[in-house]
């Protein structure tokens, strides 16, 4: 049975079509990785050089993300979109080439790069579209919180369709699936009447934009631990499980934190709360540090199986509150721009949590690794902390959220 808040928000005039663009792009960004590092490890026999495309890609959309939200704030979501869709179809194409003509690691990096800055923003238009779509406040809280869900079901969906293409056919074929699901989500999206409608509010601030905010630097603090957790806990898991001679299980296990955030994630935006939403996110963020802990010392794999479902609990929850928070902090005109720097935050985390987990397996263990897994929710935990007051005060101000008796 679907929950009310759930009903209302899929029911909402305009809400549908950009929501359906989002989730079949997101499917694409979700079964890219693992078609892009087999397709260059195929094609090289190196899984270095297929760690260095993507890294080139991974660096490269954190780098866009903003700078496509500056220009979408000023012209408009539907040329950025398409312009965008058609910069990373023509970067991914162009690695199939020259992947099968036998190019060189540096040319591979560089279409890895121009597909990574043509990454279709189609996540951060969206989320600036639900201010307009869903007026009230506690509403929206569940609108953000489906947005969070979705990421984690694409997240769960992607890497399977992507496995089974490939077993069917090829990376390469996986890669092309890739690029159509690209099109295709953005074409979706972009006919959206409630984004070629979307234009963002003029502004005064256009040099330094939502940086100027202290709220949205908290907010990136928060996205940027939360990065950390999810890229450590990622690469620590699956070195645990090659460890204990059940590699295969790496991804499972991956799956199964996405679930239990997917649950926890719809569990969270289904209910009505007492406190504003700069209340909660410490609290949050505090169940999302404490529930890295027991994954330090994971003893077997099978005690890895609830503890990895405990560490997704809070995750889509923590999620849909940073961006609930950073619908009312984001300062006017700037609002994509802001979610822009919030995803830059979460994928530079993200990337990271890989990096540092990576060195701490190692020189150390797996366990190490978990241990920069923690590390990153104490960062979530200390930013929505010590930043509180920034929070709080903006958020109550722009956009007041009544306090009701918890369901």
């Amino acid at each position: 049975m679907v929950p009310e808040a759930y009903k209302r928000v899929l029911g909402a005039p305009g809400v549908a079509q950009p929501l359906a663009g989002v989730v079949i792009g997101r499917l694409a960004i979700a079964a890219q990785p693992l078609s892009t590092v087999l397709l260059v490890h195929g094609t090289t026999g190196s899984f270095a050089a297929a760690g260095i495309v993507m890294g080139a890609y991974s660096v490269a959309a954190a780098i866009s993300l903003p700078v496509q939200g500056r220009i979408m704030d000023r012209i408009g979501q539907t040329r950025v979109v398409v312009c965008a869709t058609a910069v990373t179809s023509a970067g991914f194409a162009s690695l199939i080439v020259l992947a099968h003509g036998g190019a060189s690691t540096a040319a591979l990096a560089g279409v890895g790069a121009l597909s990574g800055l043509g990454t279709v923003p189609e996540g951060s238009a969206m989320r600036t579209l639900w201010s307009g779509l869903i007026p009230d406040g506690e509403l929206r809280q569940a609108a953000f919180a489906l947005d969070a869900v979705a990421i984690d079901v694409a997240f769960i969906a992607g890497p399977l369709i992507a496995a089974a293409v490939i077993a069917l056919a090829s990376p390469t074929a996986s890669l092309a699936v890739c690029i159509a699901l690209t099109v295709a989500g953005a074409a979706v999206f972009a006919s959206a009447p409630a984004s070629r409608r979307w234009r963002g509010a003029p502004s005064q601030h256009r040099r330094i934009g939502p940086l100027r905010s202290a709220g949205v630097w908290v907010l990136m603090g928060a996205a940027f631990g939360i990065g950390i957790a999810v890229g450590a806990a990622e690469l620590a898991i699956t070195a645990f499980a090659s460890a204990h001679g059940a590699a295969e299980l790496g991804g499972t296990l991956i799956a199964v934190q996405a679930l239990a955030s997917t649950a926890g994630g719809l569990w969270y935006g289904a209910r009505a709360w007492r406190s504003p939403p700069a209340e909660r996110l410490p609290a949050v963020a505090l169940v999302f540090a404490i529930s890295l802990v027991p994954l330090v010392a994971v003893p077997s794999i099978g005690a890895a199986f609830p503890l990895m479902a405990l560490s997704g609990i809070a995750l889509a929850p923590s999620i849909s509150l940073v961006y609930l928070l950073l619908d009312s902090l984001a300062p006017t005109g700037a609002a994509a721009e802001a979610t822009g720097w919030v995803l830059t935050a979460i994928v530079g985390g993200a990337a990271l949590g890989n990096a540092l987990a990576g060195i701490a397996v190692t020189e150390s263990s797996a366990h190490a690794g978990m241990a920069v897994a923690l590390a990153g929710g104490l960062v979530t935990l200390g930013a929505s902390w010590l930043g509180r007051r920034s929070l709080g005060t903006r958020a109550e101000r722009e956009q007041p959220f009544a306090r009701v008796h918890s369901m």
